[in-house]
């Protein structure tokens, strides 16, 4: 970029106020549009100003194409290659040198910066680019940032950037900050709507509406696609069809960098080019000679499966946000068009943002980086956001059982280990584990190579295609897969495994007794052991096989099944690397064997034997064994000789109701009744403080409200006789139970003295149905909750049938009440249906009685 380019940028218009507020203010936040030159021109400013001459400047870049894309582009501004004055450093991938001042990091490197130093001693300035995409590591990032600015150095400056910030909101936890903005250059976009016919069509609708673009358009076009799939596919759709002066293009995360520098560069003179990108081309990139956009409206978004425990991708449409950063793709150096394969009403239906990664994203990570900080809990850091208390409290609970954290949220010995690790702290866990695997076998010491190629692989999507996948859940295939690749020289994904697989290699060998060298010799590797490193990975999905062939139960107590014909069927051990939720249940898609004798031996601290009752519904009885468990996981059971008394009868009928449900006590409505005024008064008034009545609530404080009439029941027919009713009232005290009674009544006396049943639910107002002649000369509904609520009346009609539905008897009396006399008059001439029902008579009777009365 020339000097005249340079100044002809958006951005050139707040330079002096952006240094001179560096002068005075610890941190900027700085909005400017796509193209402003933010991220290529005002670091070279920094770079030149005395602010910065002793400190480095670090830049994060959300995403490697842009951390690199952006580095290569600073650079040639400065006539140097890259790794001189600018560098960039990223997964397996660094070029800095003693002259690099500026580095355009990745979040998961800033992160780890941050941790080994905790004052930055020889950074002065930290740009957090694209700020509005709101990945974990970007708000863990700047959480710490912030910590080390208030703590440790007030020198220390932050720059906040994005096209898109919520200043407002940032303002609160930056309240010395300094905002600016500047206008960007506007080239007018045009949008227009092509929704397919039917929805689900859309890859086919997607391939027609580009190709015939591609013949019309006279620049270069780039497509927004939700995933890599739906790129595969309509690449290779395309591929044939396009004209022959069109070059056709994929941009995606797993693409190495130079096919991505191909997809960016500009078309090669007199020919065309369109891209078929990820939302990775949403925000940062710049490619050249784009004049179009089309834009799916889908995207593929990570969240964490509680059930797989994995961040699964789900497709789901972007936010109008997304939709108009991409529309500006368009216009980014002169007027465009923006195609939209969807309706214009659609798009105004859509959320105004995307919800962030931290309230739907894997926690794990994120908690083991917030311990290595050494605080305890999420509160404690000035997070943009905080997590959802229970996901936060799991997220630490799973730490504690990989002995990670200790009772108190602080790292173990074992933890700080762990959090040294450039992986996901379960597969640091397993690369410690290994170690003790090798001190017991010292023949196995490549158990240490298989461990490190593990988790390489297991943090990269499988490298088996879906064929080949198919019935062959076997991860030790992939293992053979890999070595055979490295024979002939990995590229792509094998490639990347292989080389994260050395680097942790180097990392465990800085632990390691015995030193080891990398091997990829598959006739070195103890594969007996691949099943007992995943299971350090993944103790609760230690698995035993079920009856049914292809069933299998893990350790957690959930279910899991393999595809009929897989080749791992009739193992009886196994260990579930990746599990898929399919149609409400979890498939089994990675999984290794596992010795029993391996169970045994490194998980005896997790394994039990306990003495259990059952009662055996078919015979009626009360049976004993002896399970031995692991976790929630029957290794073995035995005959027992457990003696039954009152205790051990609570625990069986606890036991077995909480198997069953509540379902199997039979409430009856009076019962179920009073439940539900309770549940009501606890959704809409739980300042009321009134014990939890949900049925999960009730399951598990079943010791306490039904424990005490449990100490002699010996079959389900005497547990079925209980008086229910008076059982659930008892498990309120004296004035909640009067509590109930004035906010929630049980039933209402009409004003002819017969009574009704309130019907309490979800809905904030109960309803009450009664005929509605019962309620003539009543001018509003009768009020509950101590008489906040009026109550929604279901008037029926002699035979009982609904005929209104209201809250306001009045109004109706006045109103819709002369069209239902008309027809109740024609149906039900018999009965009494008076013209002015505000002030009539209530009744029951005929109107011959009503007649003979008089």
């Amino acid at each position: 970029m020339n000097s005249a380019q340079a100044n002809a940028l958006p951005i050139q218009t707040v330079k002096s106020p952006i240094l001179t507020a560096l002068e005075s203010f610890p941190a900027i936040i700085l909005s400017a549009p796509p193209g402003a030159g933010k991220s290529t021109q005002l670091p070279l400013w920094l770079l030149e100003s005395d602010l910065f001459k002793q400190h480095k400047i670090i830049m994060l870049q959300p995403r490697r194409i842009a951390a690199k894309s952006v580095a290569n582009r600073l650079a040639q501004q400065l006539g140097e290659k890259v790794g001189e004055t600018v560098g960039y450093r990223m997964r397996n991938d660094t070029k800095v040198s003693r002259k690099t001042r500026l580095e355009v990091v990745t979040e998961g490197i800033l992160t780890r910066l941050i941790q080994n130093d905790n004052e930055l001693s020889d950074i002065g300035l930290i740009i957090f680019d694209e700020f509005h995409e709101r990945s974990i590591h970007a708000d863990l990032a700047f959480a710490l940032a912030l910590d080390i600015q208030q703590g440790f150095r007030e020198d220390l400056q932050l720059l906040l950037m994005s096209a898109t910030l919520d200043n407002e909101y940032l303002t609160k936890f930056l309240p010395d900050a300094k905002v600016l903005g500047c206008e960007g250059r506007s080239f007018p976009i045009e949008i227009s709507y092509q929704a397919p016919n039917i929805e689900r069509n859309w890859r086919q609708h997607a391939i027609s509406v580009i190709r015939q673009h591609a013949f019309n358009e006279a620049g270069s076009i780039l497509v927004f696609l939700p995933g890599t799939a739906d790129i595969r596919f309509i690449y290779n759709a395309l591929i044939e069809q396009i004209p022959s002066d069109v070059d056709l293009f994929a941009l995606y995360g797993d693409l190495d960098i130079k096919q991505q520098q191909q997809a960016i560069n500009p078309a090669v003179s007199g020919r065309r080019k369109v891209v078929l990108a990820t939302n990775i081309a949403e925000t940062s990139l710049t490619i050249d000679g784009i004049s179009m956009v089309i834009d799916s409206g889908y995207e593929k978004v990570a969240r964490f499966n509680t059930d797989s425990l994995i961040n699964d991708l789900s497709m789901q449409k972007i936010s109008k946000a997304s939709a108009i950063q991409r529309a500006g793709r368009a216009g980014r150096v002169q007027a465009g068009k923006c195609v939209r394969l969807y309706a214009n009403d659609d798009f105004q239906r859509r959320v105004d943002h995307a919800v962030s990664e931290i309230s739907q994203a894997d926690l794990l990570p994120l908690t083991i980086d917030v311990a290595n900080w050494g605080v305890s809990k999420f509160k404690q850091l000035n997070f943009l956001e905080l997590p959802v208390n229970s996901r936060e409290l799991q997220n630490w609970q799973t730490l504690q059982a990989l002995d990670v954290v200790d009772g108190n949220n602080r790292l173990t010995e074992h933890g700080k280990l762990v959090a040294n690790f450039p992986c996901h702290p379960r597969f640091a866990h397993m690369l410690i584990k290994a170690l003790d695997v090798v001190e017991n076998d010292p023949q196995a010491l490549h158990c240490l190579s298989l461990a490190c190629l593990l988790a390489a692989q297991l943090e990269e999507r499988d490298i088996f295609n879906r064929e080949r996948a198919f019935d062959n859940c076997d991860i030790r295939s992939r293992l053979f897969q890999l070595a055979n690749s490295n024979k002939a020289k990995a590229t792509g994904i094998e490639h990347r495994i292989i080389t994260q697989a050395k680097n942790l290699t180097k990392k465990l060998n800085n632990i390691s007794a015995q030193k080891f060298a990398m091997s990829l010799n598959d006739n070195d590797w103890p594969i007996e052991y691949c099943g007992l490193l995943l299971a350090f990975a993944y103790p609760e999905r230690i698995s035993i096989a079920r009856k049914v062939t292809g069933s299998y139960l893990c350790a957690n107590g959930k279910g899991a099944e393999l595809s009929n014909n897989d080749k791992l069927n009739g193992e009886p051990y196994l260990v579930c690397a990746n599990l898929h939720s399919y149609q409400q249940r979890l498939q089994i898609t990675l999984a290794s064997p596992v010795n029993e004798a391996d169970i045994y031996q490194y998980f005896a601290e997790h394994i039990t034997t306990i003495d259990v009752l059952n009662y055996n519904e078919k015979q009626q009885k009360i049976t004993s064994e002896q399970q031995t468990r692991l976790f929630k996981l029957v290794l073995k059971t035995e005959m027992s000789t457990a003696v039954i008394n009152s205790e051990t009868l609570t625990a069986l009928w606890c036991n077995f109701i909480r198997q069953k449900g509540l379902a199997i006590l039979k409430f009856d409505n009076n019962t179920q009744n009073f439940i539900n005024r309770v549940r009501w008064l606890n959704d809409f008034y739980p300042d009321l403080h009134l014990p939890e009545f949900s049925e999960d609530g009730l399951l598990a404080e079943l010791e306490a409200w039904l424990g005490p009439y449990l100490y002699d029941v010996k079959k389900l027919s005497a547990l079925l006789k209980l008086n229910f009713s008076e059982i659930i009232n008892n498990a309120l005290d004296f004035d909640q139970q009067k509590l109930v009674k004035l906010w929630a009544p049980k039933t209402y006396i009409s004003p002819v003295g017969r009574e009704f049943i309130y019907q309490y639910s979800e809905q904030p107002q109960p309803k009450l149905a009664l005929p509605m002649q019962q309620v003539y000369g009543l001018s509003s509904s009768p009020y509950v909750a101590n008489g906040q609520v009026a109550v929604l009346l279901e008037l029926l009609s002699p035979a009982k049938r609904p005929i209104q539905v209201t809250q306001d008897l009045a109004r109706f009396w006045q109103g819709s009440y002369k069209e239902v006399q008309k027809d109740m008059k024609a149906n039900y001439p018999k009965h009494f249906w008076p013209d002015d029902p505000a002030n009539a008579q209530a009744t029951t009777k005929l109107k011959k009685h009503l007649n003979n009365n008089n």
